[in-house]
Formats: structure tokens, C-alpha cells, sequence
């Protein structure tokens, strides 16, 4: 019976027994196919390896001969070489040769031969290790020089450039280079880069590149993955954008290494090849990434180092400028190691002052020769060495008084650090406190006035002895806990400005009646006491609302004492509200000093303002008084003035060219050049009200004047003005007596008449001025027809106008009928008509009037008499004010017109042209 044979397995053992293959070549396609073993040993995936891909496999060195050789097999008919390549394996040597090759029907030729892995030859062993040896001697001596460097150069990056170079000349790269991550490895920055001749440097253009937009690259990195890529091509098919940012640079080869610290990625170092194609061999990245470590470890050993100065530095500073006393002590034994004793190593200049010795006194020496203290503290010291807790405690310098806090340690065996707090202030504040609490419990308790503590809810806490004595409260605690808002002597409005006002105070009819279940007192029912009392909120340092205040002086008993405070305080707010008086106190050498906010309103200044910024500039005061006080400050300055005193305007906020009065009194109080100090004390205060009324006197004055003037002219011109009427109604009615012709006796009684009528308006006048100056100038408002109003003042006007003078009544309105006062009306308009009457001798005199708007109407009078001069219509509605002597009249019907109508709420005026007439008007409101 036949047994069955697989003889391809037996040649795929003697194939892998014999580390022999085969491969077929086709020069059309210029692929091989090869065997199962060579594609093993090469690393394919598949059968099929290019002509091309074939030759990056083969040593740098047999590259080209090889491939050139192996090409001549179309002309030739022996290929037999051997030579090493890249394997799976790392560089191994290979024996390969022609078996046939044939010619297709279609002319392709195809190749068949072997491939065999073989041992180095001798010559070649030998060279390639005496070169190995060399390289592994270049490159432990380049690392060590490496490390010499970084520990011999401060500057670590000469250290770096050197070992880039040192990498770039080894490769003969084109550039070599380090990458840097910030601190969230969002960012990648090329930090150090150095270059071939005639390759263009990169770094200035691969600043900030996000590490998201290269993905593949960045995840290799941060996985702490080498990038070793002997072709582009060699990039997954996901990474075309590492491919496009590299292809831009030419690079045909390169190798990155991460740079990692404390198991963390900072960065990366990497060389670029821009001119060939490079096998990189295992013994290229060992070294490249050993200094790679160097680069990295020496940058955070030098980072360390520079820490480690700055915290020694920091350290050392904050130890010796810190606000606290410093020293660190070292305990000495002997030599069975028992302590017997310490010694200062260290200690800053504050610890001195507070021992008030010098530092040579005691660093470097036992405490024993410094300090009597020294062996209770030395246990006291070894207790907290040996039990590795700190202590605290408070003591006192006897040398210099200083209080201190301490808090001592121990950061090591035998050695103990103790800090020192100044609390001289605290302890002197604490005193000062016990002391003032102290006193405050001492006055609380013996002021000569009841003094009440409540809480915010207005329960009371606490009370004075005087308190007690005026409620008649026998046991304080029978009133503690009694709520103030409860007391039925506060009404319920007095309790609401208790809790709504900042201060309260008022006066009470205590009435102990009404306490009766309130509180337990000696006091009978039948007593009322007198209170004064004053309420005030009070708050904590933060502003907080705790309670009240209240102070009851029994206002039976201390009148006296109350009025005193009430002077008291009142004195204050009137010099705080209307004394405006500034005070100032400064060295006029350098200007400083202080001043009160008034002072400060007074100069017109912002109570901000530096004093230096004022005084000597007064930017604010009126040129020629600045001038006055700069003269005083310079003879003040040689000891020529001592003294000034004067009035000063100061221009007022908000008000250009207008000006304060304030009256400055300066005195120099201290004269002590040659020590820098010439003190001023200056006073001022405005005076711009007394000025003001000053002004207003003088003009009441002047005024008063005119009046009296006017008053005496009048007194004058009334006498006569009076006497003339009555003179004539005496003597023409003596001649009525003695004529017995009628017509002669109706011309006396018309002249009489005419006079009776002159006399009654100088009395009416004089009468109607009176009640306006009294105040008791009646009006009496009715309905009235305007239109009737002035067609019977026209009609009585007719009979005493001059004859070839015509009285009109001018425009008005079909109907008009307001509510007004008639015979106030009639009166001004009457008076407007007899004043045109007395000045005109020709021509008209016309009454009108017209609506202005809905709620005015305009009435005047219209003369075409002799006219004003200008600068008398001003003058024309005062009091005595006559434009011709020679008429009679009191010069007061103009005046009582102008009153009349203004307390009417209207206006009155004059249009007036010499030699052409006047037009005497007014308005008035109307309903």
C-alpha cells in the first residue's frame, strides 16, 4: 500500500532548517514573489516585495552596487552577491544568486533564484565590530562629555546646543531639535534647534502648534513612544497631516524620542535627514535616546538645583527680613551622646533687638555663655526634640522689655528653631484695655447719671448704682431681663424713634404709678421724677447693630448738670453747623500737618487734598490776597513776620468769578529753623454772610437815605401842594360872601369845587400809601363788565380834558366780563388818564384794551402829550417821583398804580417817545 508524501512541508522544514528561500523576480512589474522564509526574515505581509522596497532593505553601504548588479541580470546571465541587509532580525547577511531566467511569450522576463541567510564574512565581521566598538566609544564618550558639560556650564542651554550638534555631525542630519509642551500639553513649541549648512531652519515657525492638529504624532509621544521612520511612507494612513507638515520640510528620515520627567511628557527630541534615507539601527536610538535622558534629567536636576536656590534663598531671606525673630539653636553632647548643652547656628537681626545683644554675641557660642537661663531651657529644649511636638509660650526681654510669643520646633534631631512674635504692642493694647475697662467699670458704676445697657430685642443687661438710686430698685436683678419697649412710661411713638433713630433724647414726667407690675421699686405711686433722658444705638467694631445706650440724669436734682451737658453740646453744633470756623496746625517748611474739615471747606478745597497741595499754591484764592499771604510766608520763613491777620476771597465751587469772603488769622507758634520746623497755627472762618449783609446795610442805608430824602420832599411839596387848594377854598369863599353877582358866585363855587377835588386826591393818595406801607390795602373781587368800566371812565375823563383834547375809548372786545376788584381797576386807570390830562394839551387820550392770550388782558391809556425821557421811565413807577414841579400832584399815584396791580398778580409798564406821547399799560391775569 502507498503512503502519501507531503513533500512541501518537508522543504518548508529543510527551507527554515537551511535558512534558504526562494524568490522570483518580474522585470516587467519589478516585483518579487517570494518564498514563506524570506518573507518571514524580511518582515512582509505579503507575498510580494518591489524592486524598490527591496533596496531600502539592503545596508546603506552594498545599496547601490547591489541593486545595480542585481538589474544587470537582463543583460547577463551570473548574479551571485553577498551582502547584509535589514531584517526582522536587525542586519543580518544574505548569499543570493540566479537560478534561470526566462523570457514570457508576451517578452516579460522573469528571474528565479535563492536567498540565504549565511554567516558575516571574517574581513567584514571584523570591520563591522572594530567600527561597532568605535561607535559605542564615540558614543559613551559623547554622553559623558554631555554630563560634564551640564555639570560644568551654569547655562544649560550651551550645554544643550553642543550635545544637538554633537547628534546632527554624528547622523550628519540636517537639523536636530527640541520640542516643548506647556503646562496642559495643548501646545508644542520647538525650544532649541540646530541645523546643517543649506538646510532652512524651522523653529520660528513651529511656535504654539496645537498638539490636537497633529493626533497621530502627539498620541505616540504622550504614550511614551518613540517615532522612528526610515521613509515618510512608512506613516499610517490616518496621520496625512504629520505627513503634510513633514513633507513641506523635505524630510526623508527621522527619529523622535520623548522627553519624559517624573513619568510625565515634556516634550521631544528628534534629528531630520532631509538628503537620504537612513536604516535607523538599534544601537542609533539607544544612544539618541540615552541623551535624549541626559538632556532631560540634567534640565529637571538643574531645575531642581535652581529650586532648591530659590527656596534656600527665599527661605534664607524670609528668616532674616520676616517681621519675626529668628534662631535656630543645635543641641551638643558629649560622647556617649548625652546633651549637656546648645549653641546659637543662626539667627536674624530682629532676634537681636529683641535680646538686645549683637549677633556676634551669642552665634556660634553655647547658651551658657550668654544666658543664665541656659539649663532649665535645655530641658525644655530636649523635650520638644524628643517628642517631636512644638510648644508655645509668652516671655519678656529684661534688656529691652520686648514681649514676645514664642513657638519653638524641632525640624530635626538635636536641632530646634524658635520664632519669635513682637506682642510689646498687643501686651501694652491688653493693658491699656484692662485699664480703660477698668476705668469704664469705674465710671460705670460712680457717673453721676443713671446709665441703662439693653440689648438689641431691648431686654436690659445691665445698670449703674445712680440708676438704681433714681428708679428706687432696691436689687439690680429685679429689673434685669424688663423689656424698655414694655415700660408703661414710653408711649408707643417715643418707642418708635427709640428703634428707627441713631439718637434719641427727650425730657419725661416719670410717673412710678404707671410701674406697678413692671418692676419692683422703694419709689411711691404719688412720685413723679423729672427725666432727661438721651437713648443711643450702639455697634460693634463691624458696624453691627448690639443694643442701646441710655443715659437718665433726674433733671429734679441736676438741673444743673443737665444744662451744662446741653450747653455743651449745643456749644458744638453751633460752631459745627454756623460758626464756619477753620482750624490748621502745619510746618510751613515742609508743609505738612493737619487741618479740620471746615478749614478746608473754607479755602474752597476738597478736605482730601494734601495740605502741601494748598498752602503756598492757593489756586483758589483771588490773585492779589494769594500775593498778601505768599509775601507773609516768605518774611515768616526769615523770622521778619510773626504774625497775620486779613480778608481773603476765595473763589466759590461751582461758581466762576463769583468769591467767598473768609477772614484768615495765621500766627507762628514755633520758630526753630535750624531743626526744620517754623510752626503756623491759622484760623479762618467766612465771613462772606457779614459781608453779604454788610452790602445789604449799606444799601438799606442808602436807601433808607433816598427815602428819607424823598419823604422830607414830600413832607415839603404835601405843604404846599395842600396849602394851595385850601388857600384858594378859603379865599374864593370869602368872595362868595361879599359878591352878590350869581354868575361871578358860580365861578368861585366851580373853582372851589376843582380844589375840593384836588385836596380830596392828595388825601386819597396819601391815605392808600398808607395802607400799602401798613399792609391793610383792601381788594373786594366781583364780577364786572370791563366794557362799562372804561366808557364811564371816558365819559367823567371828557369834562376835565383840556379843550382841543379828545378822550377816546380806543380798541376792545365786543363783550368781555372777568372777576376782578372794580374800584381798584377804575382807580389805576384814572390815574393813567388825569396824569395824560396834565401833559397834554392837543391831540387824544385814548382808553383801550385786548386780549393777550386766554388768560391776560392788556389795558392802557395812550396820550399824544409831551413823552418821557428814557431815563425817567425807569424811575417814573417810585415813590415821589414827579416829572414837573410845576403840576400838582402828590408823585404817589404811579406808585399805588404799580402796587396795586402787582398784588393784583399783573404787570404795569410805559412806552414813551419825547415830544410824540406815552402809552401807560397793563396786564393782568383774568378769570
Amino acid at each position: 500500500m502507498a503512503v502519501h508524501r507531503d513533500d512541501s512541508e518537508r522543504f518548508r522544514r529543510l527551507s527554515i532548517l537551511g535558512r534558504i528561500g526562494w524568490w522570483e523576480a518580474d522585470f516587467s512589474s519589478r516585483q518579487y514573489l517570494c518564498s514563506e522564509y524570506v518573507c518571514k526574515l524580511l518582515g512582509l505581509e505579503g507575498e510580494y516585495l518591489s524592486f524598490e522596497d527591496f533596496g531600502k532593505m539592503i545596508r546603506e553601504d552594498y545599496r547601490a552596487r547591489i541593486s545595480r548588479e542585481f538589474l544587470a541580470i537582463q543583460n547577463m546571465e551570473v548574479y551571485e552577491q553577498t551582502f547584509p541587509i535589514y531584517s526582522t532580525e536587525g542586519v543580518v547577511w544574505v548569499y543570493s544568486r540566479v537560478g534561470y531566467k526566462e523570457y514570457l511569450p508576451d517578452g516579460t522576463l522573469k528571474a528565479f533564484g535563492v536567498l540565504q541567510r549565511v554567516e558575516m564574512p571574517k574581513e567584514e565581521a571584523a570591520k563591522q565590530a572594530l567600527q561597532r566598538v568605535n561607535d559605542l566609544l564615540y558614543r559613551q564618550t559623547s554622553i559623558s562629555h554631555s554630563l560634564f558639560r551640564f555639570l560644568k556650564d551654569e547655562d544649560i542651554s550651551a550645554g544643550i546646543y553642543d550635545i544637538l550638534k554633537d547628534i546632527l555631525d554624528f547622523f550628519r542630519g540636517g537639523r536636530v531639535y527640541i520640542f516643548q509642551y506647556d503646562e496642559m500639553c495643548r501646545y508644542q513649541s520647538c525650544t532649541y534647534e540646530v541645523v546643517a549648512p543649506g538646510v532652512a531652519p524651522e523653529k520660528e515657525m513651529l511656535q504654539g502648534v496645537q498638539a490636537d492638529s497633529l493626533p497621530w504624532w502627539t498620541s505616540q509621544i504622550m504614550a511614551q513612544k518613540p517615532v522612528l521612520l526610515e521613509t515618510l511612507g512608512q506613516l499610517p494612513e490616518h496621520a496625512y497631516a504629520e505627513y503634510e507638515i513633514l513633507a513641506k520640510q523635505n524630510i526623508k528620515s527621522l527619529m523622535v524620542t520623548p522627553l519624559v520627567a517624573n513619568d510625565q511628557v515634556w516634550g521631544y527630541m528628534g534629528i531630520d535627514l532631509v538628503d537620504r534615507i537612513r536604516m535607523w539601527t538599534n544601537e542609533d536610538y539607544q544612544w539618541f535616546s540615552s541623551l535624549a535622558n541626559v538632556i532631560s534629567i540634567c534640565i529637571e536636576l538643574r531645575k531642581t538645583k535652581d529650586e532648591a536656590v530659590r527656596e534656600r534663598t527665599f527661605l534664607s531671606n524670609l528668616f532674616r527680613y520676616m517681621p519675626l525673630g529668628y534662631v535656630r539653636m543645635s543641641i551638643v553632647c558629649d560622647e556617649k551622646d548625652n546633651p549637656y548643652g546648645y549653641y546659637v547656628t543662626d539667627a536674624n537681626s530682629i532676634f537681636a533687638d529683641f535680646l538686645g545683644k549683637p549677633a556676634s554675641a551669642f552665634i556660634g557660642k553655647t547658651a551658657s555663655s550668654f544666658s543664665r537661663e541656659a539649663a532649665p531651657r535645655l530641658e525644655y529644649l530636649l523635650e520638644i526634640v524628643n517628642t517631636g511636638t512644638h510648644k508655645e509660650m509668652d516671655m519678656c526681654f529684661e534688656l529691652t522689655n520686648k514681649h514676645c510669643h514664642v513657638v519653638i520646633y524641632s525640624p530635626e534631631k538635636n536641632e530646634v528653631v524658635a520664632l519669635f512674635l513682637d506682642t510689646t504692642d498687643s501686651v501694652q493694647t491688653h493693658l491699656a484695655l484692662d485699664h480703660s475697662e477698668k476705668l469704664f467699670k469705674n465710671i460705670f458704676a460712680n457717673i453721676p447719671a443713671g446709665v441703662e445697657i439693653y440689648d438689641k430685642d431691648g431686654f436690659l443687661v445691665d445698670i449703674n448704682n445712680k440708676d438704681m438710686e433714681i428708679f428706687g430698685v432696691r436689687d439690680k436683678q429685679d429689673v434685669i431681663g424688663v423689656n424698655l419697649f414694655e415700660n408703661p412710661n414710653v408711649s408707643a411713638q417715643l418707642a418708635e424713634r427709640i428703634q428707627t433713630e441713631d439718637m434719641v433724647d427727650f425730657r419725661l414726667n416719670y410717673a412710678f404709678d404707671r410701674t406697678e407690675g413692671y418692676y419692683s421699686t422703694s419709689k411711691q405711686p404719688k412720685d413723679v421724677i423729672h427725666l432727661y433722658t438721651k437713648v443711643s444705638k450702639v455697634y460693634d467694631s463691624k458696624g453691627n447693630f448690639t443694643g442701646y445706650a441710655m443715659i437718665n440724669i433726674d433733671n429734679t436734682e441736676r438741673i444743673d448738670a443737665m444744662s451744662r451737658i446741653c450747653d455743651f453740646e449745643n456749644f458744638f453744633l453751633l460752631i459745627s453747623d454756623y460758626a464756619k470756623v477753620g482750624y490748621a496746625k502745619l510746618n510751613l517748611l515742609d508743609r505738612k500737618g493737619y487741618a479740620i474739615k471746615q478749614w478746608y471747606k473754607n479755602m474752597g478745597e476738597d478736605e482730601n487734598t494734601q495740605l502741601a497741595d494748598i498752602v503756598g499754591i492757593y489756586s483758589k484764592m483771588y490773585p492779589s490776597d494769594r500775593r498778601r499771604m505768599l509775601d507773609f510766608f516768605c518774611k515768616a520763613r526769615v523770622g521778619e513776620a510773626k504774625h497775620f491777620q486779613g480778608e481773603m476771597r476765595i473763589e466759590r465751587p461751582g461758581e466762576k468769578g463769583k468769591w467767598n469772603w473768609v477772614r484768615t488769622n495765621v500766627v507762628v507758634n514755633l520758630f526753630e529753623p535750624e531743626n526744620g520746623q517754623i510752626e503756623l497755627i491759622g484760623v479762618n472762618y467766612d465771613i462772606t454772610e457779614l459781608k453779604e449783609t454788610e452790602a445789604m446795610l449799606i444799601e438799606a442805608k442808602e436807601k433808607a437815605e433816598t427815602a428819607d430824602r424823598l419823604k422830607s420832599a414830600f413832607l415839603a411839596n404835601m405843604s404846599h401842594e395842600i396849602r394851595t387848594p385850601l388857600n384858594a377854598i378859603v379865599g374864593f369863599s370869602s368872595l362868595m360872601g361879599e359878591t352878590g353877582d350869581m354868575e361871578e358866585k358860580r365861578r368861585y363855587m366851580a373853582i372851589i369845587e376843582e380844589n375840593n377835588d384836588l385836596l380830596l386826591q392828595l388825601i386819597s393818595d396819601i391815605l392808600d400809601l398808607s395802607k400799602i406801607e401798613a399792609g391793610t390795602f383792601d381788594f373786594v373781587k366781583k364780577e364786572l363788565d370791563v366794557n362799562v368800566l372804561c366808557e364811564d371812565i371816558v365819559r367823567f375823563m371828557k369834562m376835565k380834558a383840556k379843550p382841543g383834547v379828545e378822550v377816546l375809548f380806543d380798541r376792545h372786545l365786543p363783550e368781555c366780563r372777568i372777576v376782578s376788584d372794580r374800584n381798584r381797576l377804575n382807580q389805576v386807570i384814572a390815574n393813567f388818564v388825569n396824569n395824560a390830562i396834565k401833559f397834554t394839551t392837543a391831540g387824544s387820550i385814548c382808553v383801550g384794551y385786548d386780549k393777550v392770550d386766554e388768560t391776560r388782558l392788556r389795558f392802557y391809556v395812550a396820550d399824544t402829550g409831551i413823552g418821557i425821557e428814557p431815563e425817567m421811565q425807569d424811575q417814573i413807577f417810585g415813590r415821589f417821583i414827579k416829572l414837573n414841579t410845576f403840576v400838582h400832584g402828590t408823585g404817589l399815584g404811579l406808585s399805588i398804580s404799580k402796587s396795586i396791580i402787582e398784588q393784583l398778580g399783573g404787570t404795569i409798564g410805559v412806552d414813551s417817545e419825547p415830544g410824540k406821547g406815552s402809552c401807560f399799560w397793563f396786564m393782568l391775569p383774568v378769570v
